[in-house]
């Protein structure tokens, strides 16, 4: 009994002295809004790329949005890419600020990121295909830099999610999605754009650019088959069906402006029946019927209040549902009705064990910057000369199901 009341004293004084900080640490954390003050950190220079018809690199930037007064030492983080036909937006339009705002009171870290456009005077079918590579390039420089720095912004690597619009919806498809064989023709061009991974600062090509998800808002791809099993996360698609600059199934983009130098793509109602056929049930389509392109907001850029807040909701719910929240709970091994992973800590071996009839298909282990440490086909994983540390286990099934759980290597 004197425990008890020690206790609720102890409680009671924290609450009192520390409110702010508690509700963030203890309450519904990512799933509602917990921190009212936000820290920005503008213009972070991420990569150094050539833009399209020039000969000298430009530097890249990024905004980093974080919410004061955090204690926890990895946060999951989302990394935002705005639209604007490859030709025009920026990193700071409202909506990218808004999303960026919104995931870091929610208990997110974020990052709203440049990426190369191409003058308006440069614009044919080539180039625009070029620069959607490019700008897939740039999301790939901007993974790869802030999992090298994820120590400095406390980022969970494990838990790193896209969220694009429009083009660059496009840009985080294919970044995640379209290998070096299934690159367009008009990248091998002169001067050749090299692979997806071949931008950006040197010290970082060695990091990972593999996230845990993405958000794609009315985007596409030129080809539904770059999208397999071996390379899939889930993805939460959302587009209007009166779509006429990337179509909601497929087509010709802005095919009501009758010209002919915008390429024919597929949109997220293709993709979502693409996914189904093959046998994906781990993704989201949100239709807005009657809704055409980027709905959410005006011409000037003014966000329409009750449309954004659809989309957000639709965005927080699919990252909140896709988080690996035990990698923070602190537990002593994972399971669910298929995989369990264990011991944790671990010292000489790691066991992985998988229920139902299936069986482990690839076992890979990454250190907290993304770089694999470790890759084998089956159960047990041998830890020899691992340094200590912590490391992701990442699991793939013979199923094509995939897990992932942190552990801690003694």
């Amino acid at each position: 009994m004197y425990n008890m009341r020690l206790c609720s004293i102890f409680w009671t004084v924290l609450c009192l002295l520390f409110p702010g900080i508690l509700l963030a640490q203890w309450g519904n954390r990512y799933a509602d809004p917990v921190f009212e003050s936000i820290l920005t950190t503008s213009g972070i220079p991420f990569s150094s790329a050539v833009k399209e018809g020039q000969t000298s690199p430009t530097t890249l930037y990024l905004d980093f949005y974080e919410p004061s007064e955090d204690t926890l030492s990895a946060r999951p983080l989302v990394i935002t890419v705005f639209g604007g036909a490859y030709v025009t937006g920026s990193r700071d339009w409202s909506d990218m600020v808004e999303y960026c705002t919104r995931f870091a009171e929610h208990g997110y870290v974020a990052a709203s990121i440049d990426y190369r456009l191409l003058p308006i005077t440069s614009l044919n079918s080539s180039t625009i295909i070029r620069s959607a590579y490019m700008a897939a390039q740039d999301v790939n420089s901007a993974i790869r830099f802030l999992k090298a720095h994820c120590n400095e912004y406390r980022i969970d690597t494990s838990n790193i999610f896209l969220l694009g619009n429009s083009a660059g919806s496009i840009a985080i498809l294919n970044e995640i999605f379209m290998s070096n064989e299934e690159r367009p023709s008009q990248t091998f061009v002169s001067p050749d754009l090299g692979p997806m991974n071949s931008c950006g600062y040197d010290e970082y090509a060695g990091f990972s650019s593999k996230v845990a998800g993405a958000v794609s808002q009315w985007g596409g791809v030129l080809d539904v088959e770059v999208i397999d099993l071996d390379e899939y996360v889930p993805l939460c698609l959302i587009h209007g069906t009166e779509d006429n600059a990337v179509p909601y199934d497929s087509g010709f983009c802005y095919s009501n402006l009758s010209l002919s130098i915008f390429p024919y793509m597929y949109g997220s109602h293709a993709i979502a029946n693409h996914l189904s056929d093959l046998g994906i049930e781990d993704y989201e389509f949100h239709p807005f019927e009657g809704e055409e392109h980027c709905f959410y907001i005006t011409a000037f850029t003014n966000l329409i209040e009750d449309k954004f807040d659809a989309c957000f909701h639709i965005a927080r719910d699919f990252l909140y549902n896709h988080l690996d929240t035990h990698l923070t709970t602190g537990v002593s091994h994972y399971e669910t009705d298929n995989v369990k992973i264990y011991p944790n800590p671990a010292s000489d071996v790691l066991f992985v064990e998988v229920k139902g009839g299936e069986r482990v298909a690839n076992i890979t282990l990454c250190d907290m910057q993304g770089r694999i440490v470790k890759e084998c086909d089956a159960s047990p994983v041998f830890l020899d000369r691992l340094p200590s540390g912590v490391y992701a286990v990442h699991v793939k099934t013979s199923d094509g199901r995939k897990f992932i759980q942190k552990v801690v290597v003694k």
